[in-house]
Protein backbone atom coordinates (compact mmCIF):
# COMPACT_ATOMS: atom_id res chain seq x y z
CA UNK A 1 0.00 0.00 0.00
CA UNK A 2 1.25 3.16 -0.93
CA UNK A 3 1.15 6.86 1.23
CA UNK A 4 3.22 8.71 -1.17
CA UNK A 5 1.52 12.23 -2.34
CA UNK A 6 4.90 12.85 -4.63
CA UNK A 7 5.24 15.94 -3.40
CA UNK A 8 8.64 18.13 -3.39
CA UNK A 9 10.02 15.45 -5.97
CA UNK A 10 10.75 15.03 -9.80
CA UNK A 11 8.26 13.19 -12.10
CA UNK A 12 8.57 9.14 -11.52
CA UNK A 13 10.57 9.60 -8.00
CA UNK A 14 10.07 6.38 -6.41
CA UNK A 15 7.73 6.65 -3.63
CA UNK A 16 8.95 6.10 0.15
CA UNK A 17 6.19 3.24 0.86
CA UNK A 18 5.62 0.70 -1.89
CA UNK A 19 4.28 -2.62 -2.16
CA UNK A 20 7.63 -4.19 -2.30
CA UNK A 21 8.83 -4.56 1.30
CA UNK A 22 12.29 -3.80 2.53
CA UNK A 23 13.60 -6.45 4.71
CA UNK A 24 15.48 -4.16 7.72
CA UNK A 25 18.17 -6.98 7.63
CA UNK A 26 19.19 -5.99 4.50
CA UNK A 27 19.92 -2.31 5.12
CA UNK A 28 23.94 -1.54 5.41
CA UNK A 29 26.25 1.16 5.55
CA UNK A 30 26.07 1.06 1.51
CA UNK A 31 22.33 1.07 1.02
CA UNK A 32 21.11 4.48 -0.24
CA UNK A 33 19.59 6.55 2.06
CA UNK A 34 16.18 6.16 0.90
CA UNK A 35 15.74 3.03 1.83
CA UNK A 36 16.36 3.52 5.17
CA UNK A 37 13.55 6.01 4.95
CA UNK A 38 11.25 3.77 3.42
CA UNK A 39 12.14 1.14 5.74
CA UNK A 40 11.31 2.83 8.58
CA UNK A 41 8.08 4.10 7.20
CA UNK A 42 6.93 0.57 6.80
CA UNK A 43 7.95 0.00 10.71
CA UNK A 44 5.47 3.12 11.58
CA UNK A 45 3.02 1.37 9.50
CA UNK A 46 3.49 -2.07 11.08
CA UNK A 47 3.46 -0.39 14.44
CA UNK A 48 -0.08 0.87 13.84
CA UNK A 49 0.62 4.54 13.28
CA UNK A 50 -2.37 5.85 12.10
CA UNK A 51 -2.93 6.69 8.04
CA UNK A 52 -2.84 10.42 8.88
CA UNK A 53 0.56 10.21 10.58
CA UNK A 54 2.41 8.46 7.97
CA UNK A 55 1.75 10.80 5.09
CA UNK A 56 2.89 13.35 7.39
CA UNK A 57 6.21 11.84 8.21
CA UNK A 58 6.50 11.14 4.65
CA UNK A 59 6.45 14.60 3.92
CA UNK A 60 9.31 15.21 6.46
CA UNK A 61 11.55 12.99 4.99
CA UNK A 62 11.22 13.51 2.00
CA UNK A 63 11.86 17.28 2.08
CA UNK A 64 15.33 15.63 3.80
CA UNK A 65 15.95 13.80 0.93
CA UNK A 66 15.41 16.16 -1.23
CA UNK A 67 17.95 18.31 0.35
CA UNK A 68 20.52 15.67 0.59
CA UNK A 69 20.10 14.16 -2.76
CA UNK A 70 20.42 18.30 -4.32
CA UNK A 71 22.36 17.64 -7.44
CA UNK A 72 22.17 14.44 -8.27
CA UNK A 73 23.65 13.37 -5.21
CA UNK A 74 22.87 9.68 -3.96
CA UNK A 75 23.85 9.64 -0.52
CA UNK A 76 24.35 6.26 0.85
CA UNK A 77 23.38 5.84 4.92
CA UNK A 78 27.02 6.18 6.02
CA UNK A 79 27.47 8.95 4.04
CA UNK A 80 24.38 10.98 6.44
CA UNK A 81 26.42 12.86 9.19
CA UNK A 82 25.64 15.55 12.14
CA UNK A 83 26.56 18.67 9.85
CA UNK A 84 24.56 17.72 6.90
CA UNK A 85 21.63 17.20 9.42
CA UNK A 86 22.40 20.57 10.95
CA UNK A 87 22.57 22.40 7.68
CA UNK A 88 19.16 20.90 7.27
CA UNK A 89 17.52 22.42 10.19
CA UNK A 90 19.26 25.32 9.19
CA UNK A 91 17.38 25.03 5.60
CA UNK A 92 14.01 24.25 7.92
CA UNK A 93 14.26 27.63 9.77
CA UNK A 94 15.13 29.37 6.31
CA UNK A 95 12.49 28.19 3.75
CA UNK A 96 8.59 29.83 3.18
CA UNK A 97 6.11 28.42 3.71
CA UNK A 98 4.75 25.99 0.84
CA UNK A 99 1.33 26.02 1.08
CA UNK A 100 -1.99 28.37 2.77
CA UNK A 101 -2.71 31.65 2.07
CA UNK A 102 0.50 32.82 3.88
CA UNK A 103 2.87 30.82 1.54
CA UNK A 104 6.01 32.23 0.33
CA UNK A 105 5.25 35.04 3.04
CA UNK A 106 6.35 33.44 6.22
CA UNK A 107 8.84 31.26 7.53
CA UNK A 108 7.83 27.74 9.00
CA UNK A 109 7.21 28.32 12.63
CA UNK A 110 9.75 26.46 15.37
CA UNK A 111 6.30 24.71 16.05
CA UNK A 112 6.42 23.20 12.51
CA UNK A 113 10.29 23.21 12.40
CA UNK A 114 10.15 20.92 14.85
CA UNK A 115 7.68 18.25 13.42
CA UNK A 116 9.99 17.76 10.68
CA UNK A 117 13.21 16.97 13.39
CA UNK A 118 10.97 14.60 14.93
CA UNK A 119 10.76 12.46 12.04
CA UNK A 120 14.26 12.78 11.27
CA UNK A 121 15.14 12.06 15.25
CA UNK A 122 12.78 8.71 14.42
CA UNK A 123 14.52 8.03 11.30
CA UNK A 124 17.75 7.76 13.28
CA UNK A 125 16.63 5.98 16.37
CA UNK A 126 15.58 3.23 14.02
CA UNK A 127 18.90 3.24 12.21
CA UNK A 128 20.24 2.85 15.93
CA UNK A 129 18.38 -0.03 16.64
CA UNK A 130 19.47 -1.33 13.04
CA UNK A 131 23.33 -0.55 14.40
CA UNK A 132 23.61 1.10 11.70
CA UNK A 133 26.17 4.32 11.10
CA UNK A 134 23.96 7.03 11.72
CA UNK A 135 24.22 9.79 13.96
CA UNK A 136 22.81 9.70 17.97
CA UNK A 137 19.06 11.05 17.39
CA UNK A 138 19.59 13.49 20.65
CA UNK A 139 21.92 15.40 18.86
CA UNK A 140 19.04 16.87 16.81
CA UNK A 141 17.72 19.80 18.76
CA UNK A 142 14.65 20.23 18.74
CA UNK A 143 13.83 24.81 18.57
CA UNK A 144 13.00 26.66 20.96
CA UNK A 145 8.83 27.08 20.50
CA UNK A 146 6.40 29.14 22.38
CA UNK A 147 3.63 27.72 24.45
CA UNK A 148 0.25 27.88 21.75
CA UNK A 149 -2.16 30.52 23.59
CA UNK A 150 -5.27 28.95 24.51
CA UNK A 151 -7.35 31.82 23.00
CA UNK A 152 -5.95 31.10 19.64
CA UNK A 153 -8.30 28.92 19.19
CA UNK A 154 -10.92 29.41 22.23
CA UNK A 155 -14.59 30.33 20.94
CA UNK A 156 -17.04 32.00 23.46
CA UNK A 157 -20.58 30.71 24.10
CA UNK A 158 -22.02 33.25 22.02
CA UNK A 159 -20.00 32.69 19.07
CA UNK A 160 -20.66 29.06 19.63
CA UNK A 161 -24.23 29.26 19.89
CA UNK A 162 -24.13 31.52 16.21
CA UNK A 163 -22.21 29.07 14.39
CA UNK A 164 -24.72 25.91 15.66
CA UNK A 165 -27.94 28.40 15.21
CA UNK A 166 -27.18 29.75 11.88
CA UNK A 167 -26.63 26.45 9.67
CA UNK A 168 -30.01 26.57 7.55
CA UNK A 169 -31.05 23.16 8.42
CA UNK A 170 -33.83 23.17 5.77
CA UNK A 171 -32.14 20.39 3.47
CA UNK A 172 -30.19 17.48 4.28
CA UNK A 173 -26.67 18.80 3.69
CA UNK A 174 -27.71 21.08 6.62
CA UNK A 175 -28.89 18.48 9.05
CA UNK A 176 -25.70 16.87 8.45
CA UNK A 177 -23.71 19.89 9.44
CA UNK A 178 -25.66 20.27 12.36
CA UNK A 179 -25.68 17.25 13.46
CA UNK A 180 -21.82 16.74 13.05
CA UNK A 181 -21.09 19.73 14.72
CA UNK A 182 -23.42 19.16 17.28
CA UNK A 183 -21.63 15.74 17.86
CA UNK A 184 -18.14 17.43 18.02
CA UNK A 185 -19.35 20.16 20.30
CA UNK A 186 -20.83 17.57 22.87
CA UNK A 187 -17.93 15.37 22.64
CA UNK A 188 -15.01 17.00 22.63
CA UNK A 189 -13.84 14.97 19.73
CA UNK A 190 -11.30 14.91 17.48
CA UNK A 191 -12.36 14.94 14.06
CA UNK A 192 -10.52 11.71 12.91
CA UNK A 193 -12.45 10.06 15.67
CA UNK A 194 -15.76 11.58 14.62
CA UNK A 195 -15.60 10.45 10.86
CA UNK A 196 -14.46 6.91 11.99
CA UNK A 197 -17.51 6.12 13.69
CA UNK A 198 -20.29 3.63 12.43
CA UNK A 199 -23.79 4.11 12.82
CA UNK A 200 -24.66 1.20 14.39
CA UNK A 201 -22.59 2.21 17.68
CA UNK A 202 -25.29 5.32 18.07
CA UNK A 203 -28.45 3.63 16.90
CA UNK A 204 -30.46 1.48 19.40
CA UNK A 205 -31.46 -1.88 17.99
CA UNK A 206 -34.83 -1.88 16.62
CA UNK A 207 -35.44 -4.09 19.58
CA UNK A 208 -33.45 -2.03 22.52
CA UNK A 209 -36.67 0.10 24.84
CA UNK A 210 -36.83 3.56 23.64
CA UNK A 211 -35.08 6.00 26.71
CA UNK A 212 -37.24 7.97 28.42
CA UNK A 213 -36.28 11.00 26.48
CA UNK A 214 -37.57 9.30 23.34
CA UNK A 215 -34.64 9.55 21.79
CA UNK A 216 -33.01 6.14 19.98
CA UNK A 217 -29.58 7.28 20.07
CA UNK A 218 -27.38 6.39 22.71
CA UNK A 219 -26.17 8.85 25.37
CA UNK A 220 -22.27 7.13 25.48
CA UNK A 221 -20.08 5.94 22.75
CA UNK A 222 -16.96 4.63 22.22
CA UNK A 223 -14.28 6.02 19.95
CA UNK A 224 -10.74 5.08 19.25
CA UNK A 225 -8.53 7.83 19.13
CA UNK A 226 -5.05 9.39 18.85
CA UNK A 227 -2.54 6.87 20.51
CA UNK A 228 -4.48 3.69 19.47
CA UNK A 229 -6.68 4.26 22.76
CA UNK A 230 -10.32 3.96 23.47
CA UNK A 231 -11.89 5.92 25.47
CA UNK A 232 -15.88 6.75 26.25
CA UNK A 233 -17.21 10.12 25.22
CA UNK A 234 -20.96 11.25 25.99
CA UNK A 235 -23.70 12.85 24.45
CA UNK A 236 -25.86 15.95 25.14
CA UNK A 237 -29.70 15.42 24.82
CA UNK A 238 -29.57 18.55 21.61
CA UNK A 239 -26.65 16.22 20.21
CA UNK A 240 -28.88 13.16 20.01
CA UNK A 241 -31.63 15.06 18.66
CA UNK A 242 -29.86 16.06 15.60
CA UNK A 243 -28.21 12.32 15.12
CA UNK A 244 -31.72 11.30 15.10
CA UNK A 245 -32.86 13.61 12.61
CA UNK A 246 -29.78 12.92 10.56
CA UNK A 247 -30.23 9.50 10.55
CA UNK A 248 -33.74 8.74 9.65
CA UNK A 249 -33.57 11.03 6.92
CA UNK A 250 -30.75 8.90 5.12
CA UNK A 251 -32.13 6.14 2.82
CA UNK A 252 -28.62 4.20 2.11
CA UNK A 253 -27.39 1.41 4.30
CA UNK A 254 -23.75 2.96 4.20
CA UNK A 255 -21.98 1.48 7.94
CA UNK A 256 -20.68 4.93 8.77
CA UNK A 257 -21.93 7.66 10.63
CA UNK A 258 -21.19 10.62 7.92
CA UNK A 259 -21.50 10.48 4.87
CA UNK A 260 -20.96 12.23 1.54
CA UNK A 261 -22.39 11.76 -1.86
CA UNK A 262 -19.13 10.47 -3.37
CA UNK A 263 -17.93 7.18 -3.47
CA UNK A 264 -14.57 5.86 -2.00
CA UNK A 265 -12.22 3.19 -3.62
CA UNK A 266 -13.27 0.55 -0.87
CA UNK A 267 -17.21 1.48 -2.00
CA UNK A 268 -18.02 3.11 0.89
CA UNK A 269 -19.35 6.90 0.90
CA UNK A 270 -17.92 7.82 4.67
CA UNK A 271 -16.84 11.24 4.92
CA UNK A 272 -13.51 12.05 4.97
CA UNK A 273 -11.24 14.27 7.62
CA UNK A 274 -11.10 17.29 4.92
CA UNK A 275 -15.03 17.17 3.95
CA UNK A 276 -15.78 17.52 7.56
CA UNK A 277 -13.11 20.62 7.88
CA UNK A 278 -14.82 22.18 5.17
CA UNK A 279 -18.42 21.76 6.39
CA UNK A 280 -17.29 23.29 9.75
CA UNK A 281 -15.09 26.50 8.11
CA UNK A 282 -18.03 27.32 5.88
CA UNK A 283 -21.02 27.07 8.65
CA UNK A 284 -18.34 29.43 10.62
CA UNK A 285 -18.36 31.90 7.34
CA UNK A 286 -22.01 31.72 7.34
CA UNK A 287 -22.30 32.92 10.58
CA UNK A 288 -19.98 35.54 10.05
CA UNK A 289 -17.16 34.83 12.39
CA UNK A 290 -14.05 36.28 11.42
CA UNK A 291 -12.25 33.08 13.25
CA UNK A 292 -11.05 30.59 10.68
CA UNK A 293 -13.02 27.93 12.62
CA UNK A 294 -11.91 23.98 12.30
CA UNK A 295 -13.07 20.95 13.97
CA UNK A 296 -10.28 21.08 16.59
CA UNK A 297 -11.76 24.66 17.46
CA UNK A 298 -14.79 22.64 18.81
CA UNK A 299 -12.72 20.30 20.84
CA UNK A 300 -10.91 23.71 22.40
CA UNK A 301 -14.23 24.86 23.22
CA UNK A 302 -15.87 21.30 24.79
CA UNK A 303 -12.94 21.20 27.10
CA UNK A 304 -13.28 24.67 28.33
CA UNK A 305 -16.63 24.21 29.24
CA UNK A 306 -15.68 20.85 30.99
CA UNK A 307 -13.10 22.21 32.75
CA UNK A 308 -15.69 25.53 34.54
CA UNK A 309 -18.58 23.26 34.56
CA UNK A 310 -17.19 20.38 36.24
CA UNK A 311 -13.04 20.82 37.02
CA UNK A 312 -9.89 20.09 34.90
CA UNK A 313 -9.04 16.93 36.29
CA UNK A 314 -12.23 15.33 34.65
CA UNK A 315 -12.01 17.76 31.29
CA UNK A 316 -8.69 16.33 31.36
CA UNK A 317 -10.85 12.09 31.13
CA UNK A 318 -13.08 13.24 29.33
CA UNK A 319 -10.48 14.51 26.54
CA UNK A 320 -8.36 11.18 26.71
CA UNK A 321 -5.13 13.26 27.71
CA UNK A 322 -2.69 11.24 29.26
CA UNK A 323 -1.58 14.59 32.03
CA UNK A 324 -3.27 17.60 33.53
CA UNK A 325 -0.65 19.77 31.80
CA UNK A 326 -2.18 18.80 27.92
CA UNK A 327 -5.19 19.96 29.43
CA UNK A 328 -4.43 23.01 30.90
CA UNK A 329 -3.10 24.18 27.29
CA UNK A 330 -6.81 23.85 25.28
CA UNK A 331 -8.51 25.87 27.97
CA UNK A 332 -9.58 29.56 26.79
CA UNK A 333 -9.11 32.81 28.84
CA UNK A 334 -7.81 31.14 31.66
CA UNK A 335 -6.86 27.94 34.12
CA UNK A 336 -11.23 27.72 35.54
CA UNK A 337 -10.21 26.01 38.97
CA UNK A 338 -7.44 28.45 39.77
CA UNK A 339 -9.80 31.62 38.94
CA UNK A 340 -12.04 29.96 41.10
CA UNK A 341 -9.94 29.73 44.34
CA UNK A 342 -8.73 32.96 43.49
CA UNK A 343 -12.12 34.39 43.45
CA UNK A 344 -12.91 32.22 46.79
CA UNK A 345 -9.70 33.46 48.41
CA UNK A 346 -8.31 36.42 47.28
CA UNK A 347 -11.67 38.34 46.48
Amino acid sequence: MGITREEGGPKGRKRLISADFIDPRDLGPNSPLRDLARAYLQELRDKGRSELTLPRYERFLIELLDFVERDGAAPRIRDIDIRTLRAFSSHLARRRLLAGRDAGKRPLSAASRNLHLIALRGLLKFGVLLDLPVPAPEKIELAKAPEPSPDARHLDGKKLERLLETIDTSTDEGVRARALLELLVASGCRISEVVGLERAKLELDRHAPTPPDGIRIVDEVTVFGKGSRYRRVFLTMRAREWLQTYLRARTDKDPALFVTRRKKAGGSYRMGVKMAQTIVAGAAKRAGLAENVSPHWLRHAAITTWAKEMNVPAAQRLAGHRNVATTSRYLGSTDAELKELYKKRIG
